[in-house]
């Protein structure tokens, strides 16, 4: 078939496909009528309503633009019997469908597939007549080979697009990107791709250079699992993706809105899954510590140091930190289950056939000391409140049954009070942290650049921990200790775990509706346990999916150098489900800018960059403005007079690498004297004016042209992640890169000098 051919049919499909799309949206008006909202609605009508409320919104764009892409493939089709089936088929795609529509029958059949399909997807992506094999990834569908394939700018009233083999067909204009998270859908690239399709479970992990799509494939994979879940092989027996058993998690409050936007505009997903980090950590552990024997947070007033400090301390953990502290903890609970007896319910008002009870439940509480090992693994741990409960079960309930009601009631809350003694946590963590004083000392180094005295936090934390105090920095540590030695067990009326105990995942749906789909964005800035405790609530077959590069941790006291974590404490049953996938090409930048960033992630972190440069939009190069700190506000207030002029300059943000409030606040008092409207001071989004802040507070984000300071400080600091700093703050403009030095820094020194302009006083 020729181009001409394939024109004519394409535009034939696009009418046809368009009326028969508001055929189907007259005869289907009012066709499901609404669930009796008296009672709670089932998880099969909380299906069927979401499959309808996609499918009537599918039918209503294919009705207004048909489709946006067209493939010819050749499939291979695993059958109902495990025999495989190959067929010539043509495919239509919607980047604005959520489900697969078919027209007509035969052959005048029409099918317009949603952008998600991995068909659809590989065969975008992939080349032309070569074949892709996907037996592996648990889809019906276990290969095919694409013979064309067109991407459309418009179908009605005519064909506009590109055709493969074939070229253009009165093409559109190419029009310059905006920044800011977007879904690609059509139009992934290949490693992408691989990723978007890789599997429906387990573990993914994304990562890759700035502006490399991570955030918006992670992002995307959620609206693929709701939407191909029926693809998959036995997918009636399979766990359901949904939007109430899936959260997104992200730790920069200022990527909430950023993310929220792009979920609910662009990929119809509601704006209920997305969770900031530290609040939902905070009330897990108000939730899971209902007993803390007068342990409670700390209320003494800390300098911004000390507090930098202790962030450092609890935040710039290794992995293997958190086995030592399961050891460690497990110890404490077999040591102080040896020491029970009768004397922790004393309170119990009980009769003479009681006491032998109370005894024998005491004897059988003592004799799981014995469980207890030198186990680092939280889920292989025997003693688990589960395991014990399964022990002591019969004891416990038979005292508890001869019991008169009053006495039971005292004696349920003596022995939650005994519980909660024995899986302390403040205890176990203040036991595994005080040992190691000189490593925690380096933490502390690293995070406030030398500048507090380590000797003096590590006493004031001991002092806390003799008095029971604790802060926010040890929350997510005390939370991941309760996650694992609290009942997963769903039945805290009946006998099904230890009655007061609050459930390990009473705040995720209990074990019935445990979340199937867990996201980390920007996952490089949590710390060790944040990582392991968030995904450890994901359904053992569920998906969890992880958006990092470790270059860009950029918080001074917390960050993770590697995925390890996440491996830690993880209920994915299956262990080897898990797949890396490393993002090759920077998307978000300009050829200039992407070349100059290649270049100093090798002069930085002395090794090759790990990315391509984006080949289709170039814009000016990089400058170096050199001028003394005097001068360089007017210098600023120059450059942004000029780049406000251009109407593609929408966005523009002066960055600080390191986080430095008085010269911002210096920096700001001088631009607005001389006339320059800015955003309030460290705002990153939603803001009239330029923006003025630090990169820990932009990460994630993009603009049109940025300013960055402090560039010729970054390599002789000695404050943690300073490097990654500079590196994240250089990759955050995508068209306009200018940085304002009072000397050419030495990194750039090191650099081809070709790749940037300089100006100088």
């Amino acid at each position: 078939m020729n181009l001409d051919q394939r024109v004519r049919r394409d535009e034939a499909a696009a009418r046809t496909a368009s009326v028969a799309a508001e055929q189907a949206l007259d005869e289907r008006r009012g066709s499901l009528g609404p669930f009796d909202t008296r009672d709670k609605p089932t998880d099969a009508q909380l299906r069927r309503q979401a499959w309808d409320k996609d499918h009537r919104g599918s039918v209503e764009t294919i009705a207004v633009h048909a489709f946006h892409a067209m493939v010819e493939v050749v499939t291979e089709v695993r059958g109902r019997n495990g025999e495989f089936e190959e067929k010539s088929q043509l495919w239509y795609a919607s980047e604005n469908s959520a489900t697969n529509e078919v027209f007509g029958a035969g052959e005048s059949r029409i099918s317009v597939l949603s952008w998600s399909h991995p068909g659809v997807q590989l065969a975008l992506s992939g080349e032309l007549n070569e074949y892709y094999d996907i037996k592996a990834n648990g889809y019906r569908l276990s290969g095919l080979e694409t013979t064309a394939r067109a991407r459309f700018d418009a179908v009605l009233p005519e064909i506009s697009g590109l055709y493969e083999p074939g070229g253009p067909v009165r093409a559109a204009t190419k029009t310059v990107p905006k920044v800011g998270l977007k879904a690609v859908k059509l139009a992934m690239t290949a490693d992408q791709v691989a990723a978007f399709v890789s599997r429906m479970t387990g573990l993914m992990v994304v990562t890759g250079a700035p502006g490399s799509g991570k955030t918006t494939v992670a992002f995307q994979r959620i609206r693929f699992l709701f939407d191909q879940q029926s693809e998959r092989l036995n997918s009636a027996r399979t766990v359901p993706f949904t939007v109430d058993r899936t959260r997104i998690f992200l730790a920069n409050p200022n990527l909430v809105a950023y993310s929220r936007k792009m979920l609910v505009e662009q990929l119809e997903i509601p704006a209920q899954v997305v969770e900031l980090v530290d609040p939902f950590i905070g009330d897990l552990l108000d939730g899971y510590w209902a007993f803390t024997h007068g342990a409670r947070p700390r209320q003494r007033h800390l300098t911004a140091l000390e507090e930098r400090a202790r962030r450092a301390y609890f935040g710039l953990c290794r992995a293997d930190m958190l086995g030592k502290l399961w050891l460690t903890y497990e110890r404490q609970i077999g040591e102080r289950l040896a020491q029970v007896s009768e004397a922790l319910w004393a309170d119990v008002k009980m009769d003479a056939a009681s006491r032998p009870l109370s005894a024998t439940l005491a004897r059988s509480l003592a004799a799981c000391a014995r469980r207890a090992g030198d186990n680092s693994t939280p889920l292989s741990s025997a003693v688990r409140l589960d395991g014990i409960f399964s022990q002591v079960a019969r004891p416990y309930e038979t005292f508890r049954q001869e019991l008169a009601p009053a006495a039971r009631d005292v004696f349920d809350e003596a022995f939650q009070r005994a519980l909660f003694h024995i899986y302390d946590p403040l205890d176990a963590l203040a036991a595994a942290f005080a040992p190691g004083r000189m490593e925690g000392g380096g933490r502390i180094a690293r995070g406030t650049g030398h500048q507090a005295r380590e000797s003096e936090v590590l006493d004031a934390l001991a002092a806390d921990w003799v008095e029971r105090r604790y802060g926010p920095e040890e929350e997510p540590w005390l939370a991941w200790l309760l996650r694992f030695a609290l009942s997963e067990v769903e039945d805290p009326q009946g006998q099904g775990r230890f009655r007061l105990m609050p459930g390990a995942l009473d705040a995720v749906g209990g074990q019935q509706e445990r979340w199937t789909h867990v996201a980390l964005d920007e996952a490089q800035d949590l710390s060790v346990a944040e990582a392991s405790l968030l995904t450890s609530f994901v359904h053992p077959e569920g998906a969890v999916t992880v958006s990092a590069d470790f270059r860009q941790a950029v918080t001074p006291t917390k960050g993770m150098e590697d995925a390890g974590a996440l491996s830690v404490g993880s209920p994915l049953r299956d262990k080897q489900a898990k797949t890396t996938f490393r993002f090759g090409r920077n998307m978000r930048q300009s050829k200039q800018i992407g070349r100059f960033l290649q270049e100093f992630h090798e002069a930085a972190f002395g090794e090759l960059p790990s990315f391509d440069v984006n080949p289709n939009l170039n814009d000016a190069k990089p400058r170096l403005i050199l001028a003394p700190p005097a001068e360089q506000p007017r210098r600023i207030a120059q450059l942004l007079n000029v780049l406000r002029r251009s109407a593609d300059m929408k966005s523009i943000a002066i960055l600080q690498i390191n986080e430095q409030e008085e010269v911002l606040t210096r920096l700001r008092v001088a631009l607005e004297e001389l006339g320059i409207a800015l955003a309030p001071p460290f705002e990153a989004v939603g803001q009239k004016g330029i923006i003025t802040t630090s990169v820990e507070r932009i990460k994630g984000l993009e603009f049109d042209a940025c300013i960055v300071l402090g560039l010729e400080e970054a390599e002789r600091a000695t404050l943690n992640f300073t490097l990654n700093r500079a590196y994240v703050a250089l990759s955050r403009p995508a068209r306009r890169l200018a940085m304002v030095c009072e000397h050419t820094p030495s990194l750039l020194q090191r650099m081809d000098g070709g790749l940037y302009d300089v100006a100088a006083l």
